[in-house]
């Protein structure tokens, strides 16, 4: 067995020399092989070892005896040992955890601890082949993708598992050949639990009835299907990478025509590696969450969203679909009167309005910058200002026959919503001559007969200092 645990760091470079690893042992015999296994090979790699173990407070009794048994095994072998009690079944009340699901937060920020502590560099724990098996049936049964059917992984992050080839018989027969007395926590050979019952009932029929090698078989499934499941990553996020927009804190924007282009199952791989991005947690959405996010795509209907866990929001936009953590910021109105030579902050929107007073004679050529515009200075009636949007706003596109609702002009130009009242409007009073960046009105043009111009220029806030 203990080539066979060889083969298998080397295969998937599990251990380099001179690591510090910290090996998670809870005492039963899956764990006390791996740490005799990691101890038997401890010269060859020039390992430092450091156990961690956790007593839950299930099991009374039982559990303190086990951790004076892992304290006494690794005295005996000269392994520094840190043991700690957490009251798990309390944890899981609190945070609405299951006790499984508790028990294995508060391990891994135990074993985070150690590794702190001591200046490891990996953490050993001990899954074998038939939690492999299990875990593959589990998924299977609840429902999954070829990404949850890859199971467990022999090794991601600091995390390794040189065990995951080695079949629990082989454990057994381990710790007999080394006389190993690991200890038995009784609740492993009850149903009680989904795993269990798996364990217990479901495969040793399957092995009965249909396939006598089923655990090296969905083993097998799960190493076949992760090679296959890698290629995919690569190319799902190279699509990420090409669809990609805009990309700041809390939100991202997509390219909506680029995703329905997308094969399905690239389509899939995006939209977990944004929640990824967003939340830190790349199994956020189940498969119903997958399938809203691809009928509002589908639909490309602008001003959609829908909302999902862990406080992501999808919503569509003309062109893009976005993925944000934010809530949209209540909207804040600003004005401001302007003078006829000057320069005017606007506060909330960081940017600047340059006006000045000129003879027509001295304009060379009408500007062609979107942010320097011209108008007649003689046909300004009222207080010149700058603001933003508010509702019944109409304003005279240049060129145009008549006016038209604002709204309907951002609609036109397919200005986000959200965006909308973040663009200053220069009027004359109430009437609109200027929706920056776009377009001046038809009432205010430069005309042969113009002879004073009011030249307004904006600097948006990337070019303020």
């Amino acid at each position: 067995m203990l080539d066979k645990v060889k083969k298998t760091i080397k295969r998937y470079d599990l251990v380099e020399v001179e690591d510090r690893i910290v090996v998670a042992v809870s005492g039963g015999p899956d764990s006390i092989v791996l740490l005799h296994a990691l101890y038997s090979l401890r010269e060859e790699f020039n390992l430092q070892l450091f156990v961690a173990h956790l007593n839950h407070n299930f099991r009374g009794i039982d559990a303190q005896m086990d951790a004076q048994y892992v304290a006494n095994f690794c005295e005996a072998m000269n392994v520094i040992c840190f043991v700690k009690s957490m009251d798990v079944p309390k944890y899981a009340k609190e945070q609405g955890l299951s006790s499984e699901e508790a028990g294995r937060v508060l391990r891994y920020k135990f074993f985070q601890e150690v590794v702190e502590k001591v200046g490891a560099n990996k953490i050993a724990v001990a899954h074998n082949q038939n939690d492999q098996a299990e875990t593959v049936l589990m998924r299977l049964l609840r429902g999954t993708g070829i990404q949850g059917l890859t199971a467990i992984h022999h090794g991601r992050g600091q995390i390794i598992r040189p065990l995951l080839d080695i079949s629990r018989k082989e454990i057994e027969e381990y710790c007999l050949l080394h006389n190993l007395s690991p200890r038995i926590d009784e609740t492993n050979l009850e149903p009680i639990y989904h795993r269990n019952k798996i364990r217990l009932e479901l495969i040793p029929y399957i092995e009965e009835h249909y396939n006598p090698n089923i655990i090296e078989s969905l083993a097998k499934t799960a190493e076949i299907l992760k090679k296959d499941n890698e290629f995919i990553e690569i190319v799902g996020k190279d699509a990420y990478k090409q669809v990609m927009l805009q990309a700041r804190e809390g939100c991202l924007e997509f390219s909506m025509e680029g995703i329905n282009k997308l094969h399905i199952a690239l389509q899939s791989r995006i939209f977990r590696l944004a929640t990824e991005a967003l939340v830190g947690k790349l199994e956020a959405l189940e498969y119903k969450h997958m399938q809203s996010i691809m009928e509002l795509i589908q639909k490309s209907e602008t001003g959609k969203k829908i909302l999902l866990p862990m406080g992501i929001i999808v919503k569509t936009s003309y062109n893009k679909v976005i993925f944000t953590t934010q809530e949209q910021e209540e909207e804040t109105t600003f004005y401001y009167p302007l003078r006829e030579n000057g320069h005017t902050k606007i506060e909330e929107v960081q940017g600047v309005i340059i006006t000045k007073v000129i003879e027509r004679d001295n304009i060379e050529a009408i500007s062609r910058d979107k942010y320097i515009k011209y108008f007649d200075y003689d046909k300004i009636k009222q207080t010149l200002n700058v603001r933003n949007r508010k509702d019944g706003d109409r304003f005279w596109p240049l060129g145009l026959v008549g006016s038209k609702k604002l709204k309907d002009f951002f609609i036109d130009y397919k200005i986000e919503r959200e965006k909308r009242n973040q663009i200053p409007l220069i009027c004359d009073g109430e009437e609109i001559m200027w929706v920056v960046g776009f377009r001046i009105s038809e009432k205010y043009k430069v005309t042969d007969e113009t002879n004073k111009i009011l030249s307004i220029q904006y600097n948006p806030p990337s070019d303020v200092e």
